[in-house]
């Protein structure tokens, strides 16, 4: 079974898809849409609040001790309409979409949530810790590509019984689970 995560940017779309524990990263997403991937994740909001700057989604998170800036916020309109557009070009072909959101899955799972991924040092902390979940190549270049990886890492642990959602009347958020 085939699964995606697509890390939404204004510019490109960087996409990786995982059958079993192998995973290949695209530098495009649309390469997914000739896959028969069964589900997606998407590194965007899939909606916005009602009000106010965070979701009701997001202000579980928070309480949950993980950063993340408001859906809300200006910047992030953008990047959001554009993941809406890209959840519904999946939708349309009958794949499940859930919205993720990596930071979320690098805390939980300790894939270096304190590791700066911008920066190279950090993103290799972060690709070396990554390699305990997922076996891809070692020429991942930037953040994006992880980000894409590791949404759809989130989404496969979801399909294997390892994952909730976090929901609100205005939004979900799906993240991986810890079984102790």
């Amino acid at each position: 079974m085939w699964v995606a995560g697509i890390d939404v940017g204004l510019r490109k779309s960087v996409s990786a898809v995982i059958d079993g524990r192998k995973a290949v990263v695209f530098d495009d997403y649309r390469k997914l849409l000739d896959i028969d991937v069964s589900a997606v994740g998407i590194d965007a909001p899939l909606s916005f609040p009602e009000k106010g700057g965070f979701r009701e989604c997001e202000r579980k998170l928070l309480k949950m001790g993980i950063r993340l800036f408001p859906s809300g916020a200006g910047f992030l309109r953008r990047v959001g309409e554009k993941g809406m557009e890209i959840a519904e070009e999946f939708r349309r072909k009958g794949v499940e979409v859930y919205e993720v959101y990596p930071y979320a899955t690098r805390t939980i799972l300790d894939i270096a949530p304190e590791a700066n991924k911008r920066s190279k040092d950090g993103l290799d902390v972060i690709k070396k810790r990554l390699h305990n979940f997922l076996i891809f190549d070692t020429e991942i270049a930037d953040h994006n590509q992880v980000d894409a990886l590791i949404s759809a890492l989130a989404v496969k642990l979801y399909l294997d019984g390892r994952g909730r959602i976090v929901d609100g009347i205005d939004g979900a958020i799906l993240i991986p689970e810890v079984k102790k």
